[in-house]
């Protein structure tokens, strides 16, 4: 895998100047390409990906402030309108913002699928772990949204680890419960319940990630009565039980291995002082 991140060029002469200084490296990506590597471009960069002539033919992002460059770069490529492009192992992204969702997807096509599903939840935005930040933290609730259907939806995220009541649940509302399901339904594409239960799976997940509550603790505090119900509910949700999940994304090492890492580093630095 070759990336080539780019430049800040001021201009496009100035990005024209700065790829014939780097034109060595045109000739190494070429090579690479012809031996199998994922070759990728990002923003400016892209412009080193033509003039090593990998783009000819291909489809290509390329950013819109550079376009004339580009096109002296590689006249044949077809340019594509999408945020991120490949095309036979040739990457290309017109923004440097694109460069994690596009170097996990080159994870992905290189088959290290696993890595990029542990690895997707924590350094790509995920709104349904944000939104429950303040639960996992038992810290103080926001203030809720307007709107009965927000009511209702925030009173689920305060309360996931009750029983649950559609009553309860109409009477935060301020509806009656067969308004509050209707509407819940068309709102949100999915009953309360359904909604509770995905909150309660993504608490959990959380709290197995980032944590070292036992199994059973997390079960109580995401509103399930016994580890049983966690682990059937937890399964048909992710297709994965609670320790398996635990064991592929966990973002904790165990407390056994705390600090075996800095003495190493100490014990290397006495042997070098020796």
């Amino acid at each position: 895998m070759v990336l080539v991140q780019g430049w800040p060029a001021r201009n496009g002469p100035h990005l024209d100047r700065l790829v014939a200084r780097e034109a060595r490296l045109a000739a190494h990506l070429q090579a690479a390409h012809v031996a199998g590597a994922h070759v990728m471009g990002l923003f400016t960069g892209v412009a080193l990906l033509g003039a090593a002539g990998l783009l000819v033919g291909r489809k290509a992002c390329m950013p819109w402030a550079f376009l004339a460059s580009m096109f002296r770069m590689a006249p044949e490529v077809c340019p594509s309108d999408a945020a991120w492009v490949s095309d036979q192992r040739v990457w290309t992204a017109e923004s440097p913002a694109q460069t994690t969702a596009l170097l996990l997807e080159v994870l992905a096509a290189c088959g290290l699928t696993h890595l990029v599903d542990a690895l997707r939840p924590v350094v790509l935005h995920t709104p349904d772990r944000q939104r429950l930040l303040k639960a996992v933290a038992q810290d103080a609730r926001s203030r809720l949204g307007p709107g009965s259907l927000e009511r209702a939806r925030q009173w689920l995220e305060d309360h996931l680890h009750e029983p649950y009541s559609l009553e309860a649940t109409a009477q935060a509302a301020s509806i009656s419960s067969r308004s509050l399901l209707r509407h819940f339904k068309a709102t949100f594409g999915q009953s309360p319940l359904s909604m509770l239960h995905q909150m309660r799976i993504t608490r959990a997940r959380m709290l197995l990630e980032t944590t070292y509550l036992p199994v059973e603790a997390v079960a109580e505090r995401c509103g399930w009565r016994d580890t049983a119900m966690l682990r059937t509910v937890f399964r048909r949700a992710t297709g994965l039980t609670p320790a398996a999940n635990l064991e592929r994304y966990r973002l904790r090492t165990h407390r056994r291995e705390w600090g075996q890492d800095l003495r190493g580093s100490g014990s290397a630095r006495a042997a070098d002082q020796h």
